[in-house]
């Protein structure tokens, strides 16, 4: 083993200093670490380029886990006027919209939604310099028209209004009251640039996490797309307004595709992409902030990892790990773990070793998540790779994908994409785009794909080709060293391993049939009593299918021993980490109570109901499911009072929330981020 040269006064680390290791969580939203601790944080070009208000940067844009949360943490410490916005507006159900009317970017329908989102971010601005006592609503005639908005809406209510009732002005014979709605936001913006170059200062709105609220339909990528461009004007015509939009890669290709008008936004986007050196950096930072004093940057690592000869810890990492954040914080963390299990000091090599089955696992579950929306079920495809080999040539992926059409379950479950993808060509592009594998070039060296969004072309494309499957993603597969270069004629493709995850009582086939069965009958179910036992027993599907994983035990109409209280569903939430576990702990929820509502609205009634079923017994966290499409204003406020004078935290899933984790299960989606934003927007709104 090696150790770093000493030399007089060196730094020495304590036998106890891997033990005060806190690395923090993969996944920024949840990490106690980011929160107010700057000195952690590494400056990456990034997060230059969005302090930097000349460079007119708007979209910054990487993978999953490459950061994009945890600039939103920095930043909003940095920038002394800074706002968080984590949209849920992606969507138009129930609006006078016909989404293929937005597809055409330089049509009026489009044009309009862009107003509509720029009015709705200047609102933003507005009610920040209203809160600062920097203006007042009677400064000017249109600060006064906002008012309204302003004190009865959130960012989400107020822009469904304003869509609302400008597409039902646009489909009127007169065009004056679309005009004149669409103008409203412009008085708007001119009035507020007087007031900037007054008294007012720039503020900078962070838009973030807009996956979260995403269900993968075109109608989700035109509005985003809205969004995108309203981004842009404002940041172009106003000097008071700076909106970043942090979006993820896959998403983000999505609007490239359809976008017409794409080259007015392609100079604005910065890519997340990270070298080794910068990671290095964001380990070692981590490492050292629970010590006093503290090894210097540059030399941290090798004071915690072990170098034999030979064999380098560091190489170890970043050969393994694809080039981005989350792989590197997680690997590190598996590897620790095992080290304090075996009483080390130090990092050894065998832990690195011992790590990588746990993380190659975890990566290809991320992968077949994190390109759901893309590609549904494409977990399902990754997984018959299991046992052929770590290297493939041009006719043994031919021969693959013969195989993997002959199986009636990729057919039919993921039909909507996997004939596009049926040439040697074309799937050696798709899985080289997502990272899967790469390309060997002719002087033997491999190229992978990097993790931002501007990334080197792939090499071309041959019949000599070779593709080679990342490291990361071999040990969950179980792929041998070796090239593959034709498949027997009777070889069946595996079925086995760790990412097909359903419910114990269903066969792969019959769950996803039940799953699309649920979401195709959810908009046939009549509301009110009428269809009130048939919503209730969707509700309790949906909680089988699609939160199997943590809650169990699943009943119905579940009466307490008095046989007085009557709850819809009850849940056993045997969860040993994520939201649930959470949950558990905090709300001492053992049992989980879910109250259906087939109706658009809720009574108080509902909210006295929901007291009076949560107790010291079963926990104080309960849902209500009902049919409305969105969360009044006041409904927060009976929440607040159960919080406040019980400590009793109730979540409000409206309908789409319901379709959201129903589409979730069908594309394979495991994460439970959807109702960990829930979540988070109810806390922040009756906190």
């Amino acid at each position: 083993m090696s150790k770093p040269k000493k030399t007089k006064g060196e730094y020495k680390l304590s036998k106890n200093a891997l033990q005060r290791v806190n690395l923090g969580q993969a996944f920024a939203e949840y990490d106690k670490v980011l929160k107010g601790n700057r000195s952690i944080f590494v400056k990456t070009p990034a997060i230059e380029a969005a302090l930097d208000s000349t460079k007119s940067k708007c979209f910054f844009v990487g993978r999953r886990g490459t950061g994009k949360t945890a600039m939103t943490f920095y930043l909003s410490d940095q920038l002394r006027s800074a706002l968080l916005l984590q949209p849920q507006t992606f969507n138009a159900y129930g609006l006078p919209v016909d989404p293929e009317e937005l597809r055409d970017a330089t049509q009026r329908h489009f044009r309009s939604l862009v107003a509509c989102f720029k009015r709705a971010l200047l609102d933003e601005v507005l009610q920040e310099w209203i809160a600062n006592d920097t203006v007042a609503f009677g400064d000017a005639r249109s600060f006064s028209m906002e008012k309204n908005y302003l004190v009865e809406m959130d960012f989400d209510l107020r822009m469904l209004s304003f869509v609302d009732k400008v597409f039902t002005e646009l489909h009127k014979p007169q065009e004056r009251d679309w005009l004149r709605e669409l103008k409203r936001g412009e008085a708007l913006g001119g009035d507020m640039a007087l007031m900037h170059n007054h008294k007012s200062r720039e503020v900078v709105i962070l838009i973030d996490r807009i996956d979260e609220a995403w269900d993968g339909s075109n109608t989700a990528v035109y509005f985003l797309m809205a969004l995108m461009h309203a981004c842009v004007e404002l940041s172009s015509n106003y000097e008071f307004i700076r909106p970043l939009l942090f979006v993820r890669e896959n998403i983000f290709e999505r609007v490239k595709q359809i976008d017409n008008e794409y080259a007015r936004l392609e100079t604005c986007v910065v890519s997340l992409n990270w070298t080794e050196e910068l990671l290095v950096e964001l380990v070692e930072r981590r490492l050292q902030a629970n010590l006093n004093p503290k090894p210097a940057i540059g030399d941290t690592w090798d004071y915690f990892f072990e170098n034999m000869d030979g064999v380098s810890s560091r190489s170890m990492v970043f050969q393994y790990c694809q080039q981005r954040p989350r792989d590197i914080l997680t690997y590190c963390s598996l590897a620790i773990e095992s080290a304090l299990a075996a009483t080390r000091s130090l990092v050894a090599i065998e832990d690195l070793q011992e790590a990588r089955k746990r993380f190659s696992e975890s990566r290809l579950k991320d992968l077949g998540d994190e390109y759901s929306e893309n590609y549904p079920q494409l977990q399902l495809v990754l997984n018959c790779f299991h046992g052929l080999g770590t290297e493939f040539a041009v006719p043994g992926i031919e021969s693959f994908i013969q195989k993997l059409l002959i199986g009636n379950e990729v057919r039919r479950l993921c039909e909507a994409w996997i004939f596009n993808y049926t040439t040697p060509q074309r799937f050696i592009q798709l899985l080289y785009s997502i990272g899967f594998w790469g390309i060997r070039r002719r002087d033997n060296t491999i190229q992978y794909r990097s993790v931002g969004t501007v990334a080197a072309p792939p090499p071309a494309i041959e019949q000599s080709t070779h593709v080679v499957v990342h490291p990361s993603y071999r040990h969950s597969l179980d792929l041998p060293e070796r090239v593959v270069t034709d498949l027997d004629k009777d070889l069946d493709l595996q079925q086995e391993g760790l990412i097909l995850d359903i419910p114990e009582a269903f066969q792969f086939n019959d769950y996803f049939e039940e799953v699309n069965r649920l979401l195709e009958s959810l908009d046939s179910i009549p509301m009110g009593h009428d269809g009130q036992k048939e919503y209730e027993t969707l509700v309790g599907r949906m909680i089988e299918l699609c939160f199997f994983r943590s809650l169990t035990n699943v009943e119905a109409q579940e009466r307490d021993i008095e046989g007085r209280v009557i709850r819809d569903w009850i849940a056993s939430n045997r969860a040993s980490d994520g939201f649930w576990e959470l949950v558990r702990s905090r709300y001492q929820a053992t049992q989980i109570v879910w109250e259906c509502k087939n109706y658009e609205d809720l009574t108080p009634s509902v909210f006295h109901q929901m007291g009076y079923y949560l107790n010291n017994t079963i926990g104080h966290f309960g849902l209500v499911c009902f049919r409305g499409s969105d969360v009044e204003t006041h409904y927060y406020g009976h929440l607040k009072r159960l919080a406040d004078k019980d400590g009793k935290y109730v979540l409000l899933l409206t309908e789409r929330d319901v379709k959201v984790f129903l589409r979730q299960a069908r594309n394979g989606k495991v994460k439970e981020s959807h109702i960990q934003e829930i979540y988070d927007r109810t806390v922040r709104k009756i906190s």
